[in-house]
């Protein structure tokens, strides 16, 4: 063969080997979205992680489709498990309908508290849980971080677990949270999240649940102005990627987007923490309630803001018992059709 001709053809194989390689080590762009609206916190998440991709100038690069504009949570989730988009940023709770313990974090007290979801998060148990996601619906968790808890603001002082009898509760169309509030006693009344204002100011009912950062825009504490925080039901951040698209990455490259999602969530917590607080202020001194709570810590940052005639405790004794309450109807469900199976609230109760 001529030597020209075997020059070339010597040429063109290196060049498809080095093609092949560079190819292996391209840049990967993922599409992301959150969902919440533009300048919500979790819309700034995603920017965080997008931004602090870009200026690590590494091979993992985020395209962040921002606001509602993919539709409900939901939606989105169902996008990241045909492959259309890649990850999603939102509340863990949109992801109870892929497995059992997914169902339990949305029933009151089967967290202890903080400390406890913690140790939950970083067990072996959890990491079987992931496994079991990825497998069977294609969403493998990337990352998980627990937020401030949910409060019940109402139109009267709750100090104990006898207010709670037949208290009349806003619920969404869940039977998790309903049968969730039926455990405290009350009696869950649903209510669509854009009425609850009017719900609470007409007495349809008598107080309802949720994050006081997502709820000040709506003005609960206008017509329902006392906050009383049990630590019963916490709210967490989950990253979930499309997991085809994950395996398909390097394991650099894994490394690289786990650091930044990893990251994100620390600062997530931090500011979800100081809005939580920020926000229990200005509605107490808007109000005129006041807030009651369980956790020592935070009613002292409370009371140094709006005086200490304005926060008192929910005694431990009627805690443990609306605690008890709640464990005992998760126990009776468990292997109900549509619930978890026998065994879970006491298994997860154990883990230390």
């Amino acid at each position: 063969m001529n030597r020209n001709i075997k020059s070339l053809i010597g040429a063109a194989v290196m060049a498809t080997v080095l093609a092949a390689s560079s190819a292996a080590y391209a840049e990967t762009t993922l599409t992301m979205a959150t969902g919440d609206t533009i300048g919500s916190l979790r819309n700034q998440l995603g920017n965080r992680v997008r931004d602090n991709l870009a200026e690590a100038d590494g091979d993992v690069q985020i395209k962040h489709i921002e606001g509602p504009v993919l539709g409900n949570a939901a939606q989105i989730l169902e996008q990241v498990i045909d492959g259309s988009i890649d990850i999603v940023g939102t509340d863990f709770a949109w992801l109870t309908p892929y497995n059992d313990f997914l169902k339990t974090t949305s029933f009151a007290f089967i967290f202890r508290d903080s400390e406890h979801i913690e140790s939950v998060l970083e067990s072996d148990f959890m990491q079987d849980v992931i496994d079991e996601v990825a497998a069977e619906h294609g969403l493998r968790i990337l990352g998980l971080k627990n937020l401030p808890a949910r409060s019940f603001f109402a139109r009267n002082e709750l100090d104990s677990a006898a207010d709670f009898d037949g208290l009349k509760v806003r619920s969404p169309q869940l039977n998790v949270w309903i049968e969730s509030y039926k455990a405290l006693g009350a009696n869950p009344t649903p209510v669509n999240w854009n009425e609850v204002f009017v719900a609470l100011k007409t007495g349809l009912v008598e107080a309802a649940h949720g994050l006081p950062a997502d709820v000040i825009a709506n003005k609960w504490h206008l017509a329902a102005p006392n906050i009383i925080a049990l630590d019963d039901m916490y709210a967490f951040h989950v990253w979930v990627i499309n997991e085809a698209k994950w395996q398909s990455l390097s394991e650099d490259k894994q490394a690289q987007l786990k650091a930044v999602l990893d990251e994100s969530m620390e600062w997530l917590g931090d500011q979800s923490d100081e809005i939580d607080i920020n926000s229990i202020v200005t509605m107490i001194e808007e109000g005129g309630g006041v807030y009651i709570s369980r956790n020592e810590a935070k009613r002292e940052i409370i009371a140094s803001r709006v005086g200490a005639d304005r926060v008192r405790e929910f005694p431990q004794a009627d805690f443990l018992q609306l605690r008890a309450g709640a464990l005992e109807a998760a126990r009776n469900l468990e292997g109900s059709k549509d619930w978890w199976g026998v065994g879970l609230v006491d298994l997860i109760d154990a883990i230390e």
